[in-house]
């Protein structure tokens, strides 16, 4: 019930009669008078009931700065659509984790990220283009690419180690991994040792092992170490059977 609804209401004066009957007008009108100052005092002091507010009736204008503080809104009462589309802006959100935005973030172009941990996402230096690195749950890839056919790829699990793998027109070509227990280099075919301008060395500790004199093979000559030492063999032979 409102204010307005048990207001006390003043009529005009009636005609008298005598002294008593305005004796009890002055009375009556005294008590009104009495209950509205109540009334007034109830709603300045007191509890203002939403009931005696017009709708649309308070205004921002009508507001003192600040005097509308957390703790004086209901649990629940803001909601998204009571929120004018623009007016929270990035330097008044302070969350403890970003899981407190349930929302999707959409095309970020800019910002920075620092000390988070990212799981099951897809990063890549370029969109849709190449070349490009990339990183991705999806098959456990870190790959470095010059095209969707020419790439490096890191294999966490290649016979249960990992594999630096490189393809060559979508085929394996070579794989660098410590699968037997030793570091392999495994070249899918043939494979080129090259040092322009200087040495290849080998110190081993052990023996430089080969299958036979004949995987050493000279271009220059067109011939392997196997032919020349068979060939020395034969002459040596030949000259023994001269003596």
């Amino acid at each position: 019930m409102g204010i307005q609804d048990v207001a006390p209401a003043f009529r005009n004066p009636p005609t008298f009669q005598d002294f008593g009957g305005v004796n009890a007008y002055l009375k009556d009108n005294i008590n009104k008078i009495a209950r509205s100052l109540q009334d007034i005092d109830f709603m300045i002091n007191g509890t203002l009931d939403v009931n005696n507010i017009r709708a649309e009736g308070i205004e921002a204008r009508n507001i003192k700065a600040e005097s509308i503080t957390t703790e004086k809104l209901q649990a629940g009462s803001i909601t998204t659509e009571k929120i004018q589309a623009g007016a929270v802006v990035a330097d008044k959100i302070d969350v403890g984790e970003l899981s407190a935005i349930s929302a999707n973030l959409g095309h970020i172009v800019a910002g920075l990220i620092e000390s988070v941990e990212i799981f099951g996402s897809y990063i890549a230096t370029r969109r849709n283009a190449f070349p490009r690195c990339e990183m991705s749950a999806t098959g456990n890839v870190f790959a470095a690419y010059t095209d969707s056919n020419n790439f490096i790829a890191v294999n966490p699990n290649y016979a249960g180690v990992p594999s630096l793998d490189f393809k060559l027109n979508g085929a394996d070509r070579l794989k660098i991994n410590v699968s037997s227990g030793v570091p392999e280099i495994t070249s899918l075919g043939s494979m080129d040792v090259m040092s322009n301008g200087g040495d290849i060395r080998m110190s081993p500790t052990g023996s430089v092992t080969f299958d036979s004199w004949d995987k050493l093979y000279s271009i220059g000559i067109g011939r392997t170490l196997g032919d020349e030492l068979r060939e020395i063999f034969d002459r040596i032979e030949a000259l023994e059977e001269g003596s």
